[in-house]
């Protein structure tokens, strides 16, 4: 059954079209074609301010990887800085991963301690299909985070997320127990949905 319907919204236009059409959530993100970035902050306020359905808003600061430096992790503590004190987001949207391609723990622990006593929920990005083993990562994420990360994003390592639905189904094995829950994501449409479940 599906209880959620994210859809990635880049302005306020598209944001108020997914709500009136059904959408039970919203991923705000900029530079559709490299996978997502940090949208304009101004507007991730704007955003939330023009529906009533949750906003999550993306937090990558570059898009040439998953792959952050020290300047990108100052950048992205600001960008969630602005998200926490001037709107009304339910979430960011953050991954990173190390230079081989595991998780990167240290970087996603300073995320999780800047969020810590607000409101402000965490989903774990694509970036996990970038990862060394998709569902290694993942059962990573459920064993370490599971109270701290609320949602992982994944196509199951593969291109759509039907590609990847092998996978997908190991995944949610992996977190059929736990408060982190799996969402599918990339290629996902109504007439493929009940295919993928």
């Amino acid at each position: 059954m599906i209880k959620h319907i994210e859809v990635i919204v880049t302005n306020v236009e598209e944001a108020i079209a997914a709500e009136q059409y059904g959408a039970t959530r919203l991923e705000l993100i900029h530079g559709f074609d490299l996978g997502g970035l940090t949208p304009d902050l101004e507007l991730a306020r704007n955003v939330c301010n023009a529906v009533s359905i949750p906003v999550n808003v993306m937090i990558r600061p570059q898009g040439h990887s998953f792959i952050f430096s020290q300047t990108d992790m100052k950048t992205a503590l600001n960008e969630v800085d602005f998200i926490l004190e001037q709107t009304q987001a339910n979430a960011i949207v953050f991954g990173t991963l190390d230079n081989n391609l595991h998780i990167n723990t240290q970087q996603l622990e300073q995320i999780i301690q800047h969020i810590s006593g607000s409101n402000l929920e965490l989903t774990f990005h694509r970036a996990i299909d970038e990862s060394y083993d998709v569902v290694k990562s993942f059962h990573e994420l459920v064993t370490a985070y599971p109270n701290q990360v609320n949602r992982v994003l994944s196509s199951g390592g593969k291109t759509t997320a039907l590609d990847g639905a092998v996978n997908l189904a190991k995944m949610q094995q992996i977190a059929i127990n736990s408060p982190l829950k799996l969402l599918a994501g990339s290629g996902i449409t109504p007439h493929n949905a009940t295919e993928l479940i």
